[in-house]
């Protein structure tokens, strides 16, 4: 089995354009070319219709889907189990949208250590569509991510709501903020919905961050005010002793969720991790954040 090949026919089927998959995987349109006519070679069957428009999957490149994410997952399993068969370890990989990793991560593996004192994790940060194909393919175990899209054989769970609080170096009060030291932060797309909302009409420093370590960065060096997970508030305070939270500042809720493959939701080291992300969130709560 040539993973290339599947994998280049997964990234045509969401892109349907032979260019963009090119660019994506960092290789020439006309490799993306030979590896699709190759597999259309071996499965005797012709996958996509192409054209000026792009490239449009026919009724068996459609059918096509759903086999091909078994046979990467199925080798990603095989794989990872033979490879660790002699280690006797429990072993469980964890991927985190990048902004929940200050606040969520770190603290969920020292628990799952203490819980399970053998067990080896492989932990990294990564985008939400980037987290769901490693899932689908077998390569990540439990994905942790804020807007999951609804896909075939992917199991998703919301287990928690997260909540962006604001903080200051300058004042505690809304009435006392300096809107020319507020550092935007562009989480996502439901966060940046409901700040719009919130402060429409708001001028703001023309300075937006991309994540909770550069608003920490920020805040550390120049001080000033912006919203940051309320996970991050404590740990935050140990790098910023004068920081505090503007108590009048609306909260801005975001939803958690799991992303596990179905073929794995019921096996009892994920279950056992998920229980542990759910008891996290909830002893981490707004209510408990001073």
């Amino acid at each position: 089995m040539n993973r290339l090949l599947l994998l280049t026919y997964l990234d045509v089927l969401e892109t349907r354009n032979f260019n963009r998959t090119a660019e994506r995987l960092n290789i020439t349109q006309s490799t993306v070319s030979s590896r699709i006519r190759q597999l259309e070679e071996d499965l005797d069957t012709r996958l996509f219709e192409r054209g000026r428009g792009g490239a449009e999957p026919t009724a068996a490149g459609r059918r096509f889907e759903s086999h091909c994410r078994s046979l990467l997952t199925s080798w990603s399993l095989a794989k990872r189990e033979l490879s660790g068969s002699g280690k006797n370890r429990p072993q469980l990989r964890v991927s985190a949208q990048i902004n929940l990793v200050r606040s969520l991560l770190r603290d969920w593996a020292e628990a799952m250590r203490a819980d399970v004192p053998r067990i080896e994790l492989y932990l990294e940060a990564n985008f939400s569509e980037q987290i769901q194909r490693d899932v689908l393919t077998g390569e990540t175990d439990i994905g942790i991510v804020f807007a999951p899209r609804q896909i075939p054989d992917m199991h998703l769970t919301e287990f928690g709501l997260e909540h962006y609080v604001m903080v200051s170096t300058d004042c505690d009060q809304m009435a006392d903020l300096d809107w020319s030291r507020y550092y935007r932060v562009a989480y996502t797309s439901h966060f940046d919905r409901q700040h719009s909302e919130l402060f429409a009409g708001q001028s703001f420093a023309p300075t937006t961050l991309s994540s909770d370590d550069l608003a920490l960065g920020f805040l550390r060096s120049y001080g000033g005010a912006a919203y940051v997970p309320s996970m991050a508030v404590e740990k935050m305070k140990e790098a910023i002793p004068n920081i505090k939270l503007v108590l009048d500042a609306p909260l801005i809720p975001q939803p958690l969720y799991s992303v596990v493959h179905l073929r794995k939701r019921h096996d009892p080291l994920v279950v056992q991790a998920l229980a542990h992300f759910r008891n996290l969130v909830e002893t981490h709560s707004i209510d408990k954040v001073d």
